[in-house]
């Protein structure tokens, strides 16, 4: 938050200055997280001059953080920027949802979980229009665990809602950048869901197909395409080696007893990325050859990423893994 504003005269102009420090922002931050911290400078700017009814006679705005301007506005941005966020207030960030963990919960703005759900499931860079069809994705199942439970599991077989503010530390100077485009790739799809024969689709997700993406058996909206632009990603083929002794000391498998488990066994045990493998048998061990990461069903990210490289839109890259589905717009976001 600003704690002191000042208007001054410069060459003829009224220039309105507001003062900030990080310092306190970080110790509020640790102290007690709120969804507002999460807001640009600029917003939090123009939040702070419309709540605080600063008279709009000035020709620029100026933020000084620790003595420091770092970004100035001119009079048409200020008000060009409040009118598009007014515009925008009746969002994602006043629809409420509860997120529960160990049998905690919390009640949250569909917002924050979105943002949420977008660090923990994605790696980033990462192509805006990618980012809003993972986010389309990621509001269907919002909204289809708010329907059918009251609720939504923070870990669960789709997708995952780790803390926001946790990965300030892990991207560092690149948080708010990802951020703002998070940001956007939300406002920008705000309301937009999923439907097929009139029913949520689950959010089926992986990072690099084998080549292929698979079917199920079970959902009708899963189709097997081909993803042959994964087999460019840096991480598509993986070779692991394991020691039989290892394999004895630390997993309690034999060579003898291997064979009685199962694929996906191996893959969870071993932390194989993909349950599309190969073993080849050495003399001391095998080494496992993966391609892939991920259950290959449902959408690509790496894959997303190469068609919004390509020109490919957030509705394109959709149609293009998942089979007769319809994009709805809530007619309200209020419950």
């Amino acid at each position: 938050m600003f704690f002191r504003y000042a208007y001054r005269k410069e060459n003829g102009k009224t220039v309105l200055y507001l003062y900030k420090t990080a310092k306190f922002e970080f110790a509020k931050e640790a102290i007690a997280p709120h969804e507002e911290k999460f807001m640009t400078l600029e917003d939090e700017a123009i939040s702070f001059v419309n709540k605080k009814n600063l008279p709009q006679e000035f020709d620029k705005l100026c933020l000084v953080v620790d003595g420091n301007i770092i970004k100035s506005l001119s009079k048409e941005e200020v008000v060009s920027s409040s009118m598009k966020k007014q515009a925008t207030n009746y969002d994602e960030t006043l629809f409420k949802v509860i997120v529960r963990e160990s049998n905690q919960q919390e009640e949250m703005s569909l917002f924050k979980y979105l943002i949420g759900t977008l660090f923990a499931n994605a790696s980033f860079p990462l192509h805006k229009e990618a980012i809003k069809a993972l986010t389309i994705l990621f509001r269907t199942y919002a909204l289809s665990q708010m329907k059918e439970k009251g609720f939504i599991e923070a870990r669960n077989p789709f997708v995952i809602y780790k803390e926001p503010l946790q990965y300030k530390f892990s991207y560092s100077k690149q948080f708010q950048e990802i951020y703002n485009v998070l940001r956007e790739a939300i406002l920008e799809t705000q309301g937009f869901y999923l439907l097929s024969n009139g029913t949520f689709i689950q959010p089926y997700i992986h990072f690099v197909s084998s080549g292929r993406t698979k079917t199920n058996g079970k959902d009708a909206y899963l189709i097997s395409k081909e993803s042959l632009w994964d087999l460019k990603a840096p991480n598509y083929l993986q070779q692991t080696f394991f020691s039989y002794s290892t394999l004895k000391t630390k997993y309690s498998i034999t060579k003898e007893n291997l064979k009685h488990y199962t694929r996906k066994e191996i893959a969870y045990l071993l932390g194989i990325p993909s349950l599309n493998f190969t073993c080849i048998e050495e003399k001391e061990g095998f080494t496992i050859l993966s391609r892939g990461v991920g259950n290959d069903l449902g959408l690509s990210i790496f894959g997303a990423n190469y068609l919004a490289e390509q020109g490919f839109n957030y509705s394109q890259i959709l149609a293009y893994y998942f089979q007769n589905i319809v994009l709805y717009k809530l007619k309200t976001l209020n419950h």
